[in-house]
């Protein structure tokens, strides 16, 4: 049994943060195998219950979870997670650039990897998994690390055209000019991507190119009877197949062995969102890929 909760930041920090989800797993028996494919954005994971096992997919060799873990963009399906036990994680998902703004990380230093959380964002995430600890209400939390991250945002650096390019390029699917962006900035293509990389943590094109499977994934997540060919060319994608390469390569598998993977972790909330897709409600918001 897999319970999920999803909440947005607070006004003032949705430039940084893009969501929050808090996890329960209740699993007796065989391990629930969680792939986890290319993803556009780092986070920080806080798990509360049972270490979860980790197979990095390049070593063949299995790891414990921390007790908080920062993991940055990734640009290939580099682990898969076996959940068993009883496990219990929040996790804080920020936009492309949002960690670098707050916490002054060069970005491309995270990417593909990830890290012990104090040993990257140090006293913060000691103060914030104690407090986080001390409760176990969803809604507590995030309010609680709203107001930890609050603090942080008075001094960070202002949105800049990297970090609108960033976040639009999300927002699109990646359906977007790299070229206007660029201009939009007022940086050529040269400076704009050496920025790009140090601020979100890879190239704007191979950025895009995430954004635009993350998009095309959980569009078809959600409305279970639209065809693949109508999202790969709602996407923008040349055809059917160019969308199998790109989804080879963030996944290591078809669109139809991603989506059952996914189906297979996020039982309940696939199933809530399906229900709600055409109604008004928060469900709207929620996203499935982590």
């Amino acid at each position: 049994m897999m319970r999920g909760c999803f909440n947005k930041p607070a006004p003032g920090l949705e430039q940084f943060v893009r969501f929050y989800v808090q996890r329960v797993v209740r699993i007796r028996g065989e391990a629930v195998i969680h792939p986890v494919p290319a993803r556009a954005a780092p986070m920080v994971e806080f798990d509360f219950g049972d270490p979860i096992d980790c197979l990095d997919l390049s070593q063949r060799a299995h790891r414990k979870s921390t007790g908080v873990s920062i993991v940055g963009p990734q640009t290939y399906r580099r682990v898969e997670m076996h959940l068993r036990g009883a496990l219990e994680s929040f996790v804080i998902m920020f936009q492309p650039d949002g960690m670098h703004r707050l916490f002054s990380i060069p970005m491309h230093e995270l990417t593909d990897l990830d890290f012990e959380g104090h040993s990257v964002l140090g006293s913060f995430v000691s103060r914030a998994r104690e407090r986080l600890g001390n409760t176990g209400s969803f809604e507590e939390r995030v309010r609680l690390v709203d107001e930890m991250l609050l603090r942080y945002s008075v001094c960070s650096p202002g949105f800049d055209g990297v970090s609108a390019a960033a976040h639009r390029i999300l927002q699109s699917g990646g359906r977007v000019g790299l070229a206007a962006l660029a201009g939009s900035a007022g940086l050529g293509m040269r400076q704009f991507e050496r920025r790009f990389v140090q601020q979100v943590g890879m190239r704007p094109k191979l950025f895009a190119r995430i954004a635009r499977f993350e998009a095309a994934l959980e569009t078809k997540a959600r409305n279970v009877t639209r065809l693949w060919t109508d999202v790969a060319h709602e996407f923008g994608y040349y055809d059917q197949m160019h969308m199998i390469h790109d989804f080879a390569e963030f996944t290591g598998g078809t669109p139809k062995e991603t989506l059952t993977q996914l189906e297979n972790v996020f039982v309940e909330q696939i199933r809530t969102i399906r229900s709600t897709v055409h109604s008004a409600g928060h469900h709207r918001d929620a996203r499935l890929i982590l």
